[in-house]
């Protein structure tokens, strides 16, 4: 460890690994799977994760901020959730990490939702009420996570976008699961382009999801709209939809001759 030590900085996983920050479900230190590191590790400005429920996401977007408010003095990170529930949750993802640091950061500021260093490191936990009118007034941040991005409003996340206007080096990293063909983050997944770096990984691709577990979801209760969306990370159109998302799609397209009824 001491050897990588030096290198914590440019090698958030190695840190992360090295002081046991991440921790699975009974509290025993936990090794970033490849996908984990790659969040913590690409300096690439433009992230975003198709990722199923339970995975870990939201835990390793707290360590990626954490990170940043340690090895960077002076950064400026925001956790931006569509709701105060989780916000509170994410916060406390960060507080459980610091608690695990051996060498503790002191605070010139300490609240609910949001610390500050001795050196000018700041974390807020944000919740995305009022169609953004809660998160406006931010300038230059370092590191934005919208989390549960699916559920944020289009409105919310434009609110977002121009904070990073005066900071071109601002990381943006996109988090959810799937809820529908709709809004900014499918329209992001599906069409951002090259500029963005797509992380998928569904239940099935998990070796830590019990298969027995999965089975019983595929062909439970809830049926296969249920399953595909969270466990299998797919944009399905809702159950009771009379046409499906690649039905309009085709509608736009000039090779398809008019649809009579």
């Amino acid at each position: 460890m001491a050897e990588r030590q030096a290198h914590w900085g440019r090698f958030p996983s190695w840190w992360v690994e090295d002081l046991g920050l991440l921790r699975d479900a009974y509290g025993n230190p936990s090794i970033p799977d490849p996908w984990q590191e790659t969040i913590l590790d690409s300096t690439r400005k433009r992230k975003i994760l198709n990722i199923h429920r339970q995975a870990g996401k939201s835990a390793i977007a707290s360590l990626k901020c954490l990170h940043k408010a340690v090895f960077k003095p002076g950064s400026l990170s925001l956790i931006i959730a569509p709701a105060l529930r989780q916000s509170r949750e994410n916060f406390k993802s960060i507080l459980k990490a610091v608690d695990l640091l051996p060498v503790k950061p002191t605070f010139r500021e300490f609240t609910k939702l949001s610390l500050e260093t001795d050196q000018g490191s700041r974390i807020l936990c944000l919740p995305g009420g009022n169609e953004g009118a809660t998160i406006r007034g931010f300038a230059r941040p370092d590191l934005i996570v919208e989390d549960e991005a699916a559920r944020c409003t289009d409105e919310l996340h434009q609110a977002i976008l121009p904070m990073m206007t005066a900071n071109p080096e601002c990381e943006l990293l996109l988090a959810s699961t799937p809820w529908g063909p709709r809004g900014h983050y499918y329209k992001t997944w599906a069409e951002g382009g090259a500029k963005w770096l797509k992380i998928e990984l569904n239940a099935e691709m998990n070796p830590r999801i019990d298969k027995t577990f999965l089975e019983e979801q595929k062909h439970g209760p809830n049926g296969p709209y249920y399953y595909a969306q969270e466990f299998m990370c797919q944009f399905v159109a809702s159950e009771g939809s009379i046409f499906s998302s690649e039905l309009f799609k085709s509608l736009a397209n000039p090779s398809i001759s008019t649809l009579k009824i």
